[in-house]
């Protein structure tokens, strides 16, 4: 049964992929807005079994504005709902609210470091405690200009217990509009659960991927 909650728990949890945007501008009072969602999402459990479930509904956005001398300041949201799925003989789903705080800094027109906070919570009605995951990261963003229109964009960016990758391609759609798509995996380590009812919890691991698709503009 702890294993079926846990693979809700890093369903929503997969719907916090970041994404590298290459649109971010890093000009003084220059505002970046994006907005989309992760489709197909996917979660497996690291254990003796392993469970998969999907997602059904959620969304995400993103904020930045640049402060100049190659840096900018991003702030990140999203929420995120899974498939109903049945424990203890209740039918329940998994919801996720996330908060990120970034700053990128511009190493070279191709590559930018990221450093920030990030917390992810993570709710069940009454019958699952409340389950938080928090903390610093540090990484690193690229884009590769493939034509006027089209760049190639990846990231890394690691913490204490999170690991997040990520590769997709931006399409310019507009003048200052961007849409893009992007594959990742992002890992969390050591996420305490806890059943009241069982009155027992346990430290769990995830795996998880899915596919984002994002709409960004310059305001």
């Amino acid at each position: 049964m702890k294993r079926i909650i846990a693979a809700t728990l890093g369903l929503v949890f997969a719907g916090t992929v970041a994404f590298a945007s290459p649109s971010i501008d890093y000009t003084p009072g220059a505002v970046t807005v994006e907005l989309g969602s992760t489709l197909n999402s996917t979660f497996n459990g690291k254990g003796a079994i392993n469970d998969s479930v999907d997602g059904k509904s959620g969304f995400k956005y993103a904020v930045a504005t640049g402060l100049g001398d190659n840096f900018a300041l991003q702030y990140k949201g999203g929420h995120f709902v899974s498939e109903d799925f049945s424990a203890i003989g209740h039918t329940i789903h998994g919801v996720s609210d996330l908060k990120e705080i970034n700053l990128l800094y511009r190493i070279s027109p191709e590559f930018s470091i990221v450093t920030g906070w990030i917390q992810n919570k993570i709710s069940y009605n009454s019958l699952i405690n409340e389950a938080k995951v928090s903390g610093m990261h540090v990484g690193i963003t690229g884009s590769k200009k493939l034509s006027e229109k089209s760049s190639l964009f990846a990231a890394y960016i690691a913490g204490s217990d999170t690991l997040f990758w990520e590769a997709g391609i931006s399409n310019k759609i507009g003048k200052d509009t961007y849409f893009n798509v992007s594959y990742s995996v992002r890992e969390f380590k050591d996420v305490d659960l806890y059943v009241p009812v069982l009155g027992a919890g346990s430290k769990e691991d995830y795996k998880l991927n899915g596919i984002s698709c994002v709409v960004s503009t310059k305001l």
